[in-house]
């Protein structure tokens, strides 16, 4: 496993990922009720709730990287800045785009935005994951 810090210990694994910087994935998706603001105890209208959006913003990102990640590794978000700029409703069809911009040993860095299918931005945000071996990272807690 890595640490925040970065710091080699003798007890850390580093891991060899498959990933190039700039690789990218659009992915469509359709608003369902249980996403919308009214529905997620977030707020009264019918509208895509920006807790929603993030998940599907980071969902994204983690289909991104999905085939580039080691036996017995997965990465966990860390931060996430998004800014949900435009409503949109149930059954509204929206298109998610994830771009590896960075990689620094064990961190990943994406740039991520939510357009309608008039390619109106409805959000967009900076993802920083971190990649963790299971076993080690699990043993942590």
């Amino acid at each position: 496993m890595f640490s925040h810090s970065n710091k080699t210990t003798s007890k850390t694994k580093l891991v060899q990922l498959t990933l190039n910087e700039g690789i990218q994935l659009s992915v469509e998706h359709i608003v369902e009720k249980a996403e919308l603001a009214s529905s997620t105890g977030t707020g009264q209208v019918n509208v895509l709730a920006t807790s929603a959006m993030i998940s599907i913003m980071e969902k994204t990102c983690v289909d991104l990287i999905a085939s580039g990640m080691p036996e017995g590794c997965d990465s966990v978000s860390a931060e996430m800045n998004v800014k949900h700029l435009n409503p949109v409703k149930e059954g509204d069809t929206i298109i998610c785009r994830a771009h590896l911009k960075f990689i620094d040993i064990n961190k990943l860095f994406f740039d991520v935005v939510v357009l309608d299918t008039k390619h109106n931005t409805i959000g967009l945000g900076a993802h920083e994951r971190f990649v963790v071996e299971h076993d080690q990272f699990l043993s942590q807690l």
